[in-house]
């Protein structure tokens, strides 16, 4: 079907629903990885390294690698193990690699930052949590909408048209619908399926999803309306298990930091992980809940 002014395809239902489906995900995808991204800052490196690649290798691959070259300077580029193995499993060489860069470091010349201790990457597990929110809030759509219409049409195949076309005045909140002189009613039934509003709980169920993906992050975040209900002790165990999840990620960057001040002495880097405060501040948001409702990446 073409839009009679533009000639252009007009999206069916199917296809309208699709895109915003994606448009939800990309939606809860795009905060988390920001907040991910945003979790660490390194103080002291040399101007030739680029702190925001560091972190994005980390969070794509799992790792990356810290060089002197003898033209750039100390950089960071991706990396990728060689086929030979000391006794403990690890690489002896790596091959080291970014946009114009190849070059092979042995692994007593170079820092190999893993993400952790497995070296694991954080997108595979922040692409499951923007599932679980976007699974969360498309049903809360379609619930909501079906308080407004909670009917199905039975109708013959001749009137399959008809009754879109009314349906889609119905959903547009007209007033009146007129129907055609000849319109046969007798053989169309309308059946309600009285859907329960569980947009609330479905709400409640979205923010504890919330909640584990920033405490898998390492982000205090005990909501104010599930901390009045905790215990003394209960916040404490909370905190302590945040606190245990961003270790997992800070230990292996300050072991990257201990063997960079062996190698190039005087340089004297370290990393910290940002406040839940200098999060906010840095994705331009305010403490009213930005990072939950949204906030804007910002350079």
């Amino acid at each position: 079907m073409l839009n009679p002014i533009t000639l252009e395809p007009v999206p069916t239902q199917f296809e309208e629903a699709a895109a915003l489906n994606m448009a939800v995900f990309s939606d809860y995808y795009k905060r988390l990885r920001l907040l991910a991204l945003s979790l660490f800052e390194w103080e002291n490196l040399p101007e030739s390294m680029n702190e925001r690649f560091l972190e994005q290798c980390l969070y794509w691959y799992g790792k990356a690698a810290i060089v002197s070259d003898e033209n750039l300077g100390i950089i960071n580029t991706k990396c990728t193990p060689s086929e030979s193995l000391n006794i403990y499993g690890e690489a002896t060489e790596y091959h080291c690699y970014s946009t114009g860069y190849d070059a092979d470091f042995p692994l007593d010349d170079m820092v190999y930052v893993r993400n952790n201790l497995e070296a694991l990457p954080t997108d595979a597990t922040i692409q499951l949590f923007a599932q679980r929110l976007y699974e969360a809030e498309r049903t809360i759509d379609v619930n909501i909408k079906a308080q407004k219409t909670p009917v199905i049409i039975l109708c013959d195949e001749k009137q399959r048209l008809t009754m879109k076309n009314i349906y889609m005045k119905y959903d547009g909140n007209e007033p009146v619908i007129y129907g055609k002189k000849g319109l046969d009613i007798d053989d169309i039934k309308v059946l309600r399926t009285d859907a329960p509003f569980v947009a609330d709980k479905l709400e409640e169920y979205k923010r504890n999803v919330w909640s584990e993906a920033l405490s898998f992050l390492g982000i205090n975040n005990v909501m104010t309306e599930k901390k009045e209900r905790l215990l003394t002790g209960e916040v404490d165990a909370n905190n302590q298990m945040i606190d245990l999840s961003a270790q997992t990620m800070l230990l292996t960057r300050e072991l990257a930091a201990e063997k960079f001040n062996r190698l190039w002495p005087g340089r004297d880097i370290s990393v910290r992980q940002r406040s839940y405060q200098e999060i906010i501040k840095r994705l331009g948001g305010a403490d009213n809940g930005s990072l939950y409702n949204g906030a804007e990446e910002t350079d």
